[in-house]
């Protein structure tokens, strides 16, 4: 049902195509809202959620440029929440647990 929705209102008919929006809207949530906890939270739930999912999808989601930057580029330079800071708290420190966790399950697809 998701897909046919999907496709029905942006044109999306692959199951990588849905990925590729899904990441690009998970990218641009770290990059831009990465100070705004709810929604950095909420973000890296659904990367968690996409990097735990069937393995196939997960080669598929590896595959996508977007993910292939996150693998290269994961630092505060582009993940604002990834500073350390003087005022660093407990849900900083989750947010980034999640977010490694999720980039290292992506990283283990390779390996099998």
């Amino acid at each position: 049902q998701l897909y046919r929705r999907l496709s029905e209102v942006l044109g999306l008919n692959d199951e990588t195509m849905v990925l590729s929006v899904f990441i690009g809207k998970i990218i641009t949530n770290l990059k831009y809202w990465g100070r705004c906890e709810p929604i950095t939270s909420k973000t890296l739930q659904l990367l968690n959620d996409l990097s735990i999912g069937y393995p196939f999808g997960v080669r598929k989601l590896v595959k996508l440029s977007a993910v292939q930057f996150m693998l290269n580029n994961h630092t505060s330079e582009h993940f604002s929440f990834l500073g350390i800071n003087n005022q660093s708290n407990l849900t900083d420190m989750r947010c980034r647990t999640t977010f490694y966790t999720a980039l290292g399950r992506l990283l283990m697809v390779d390996l099998g």
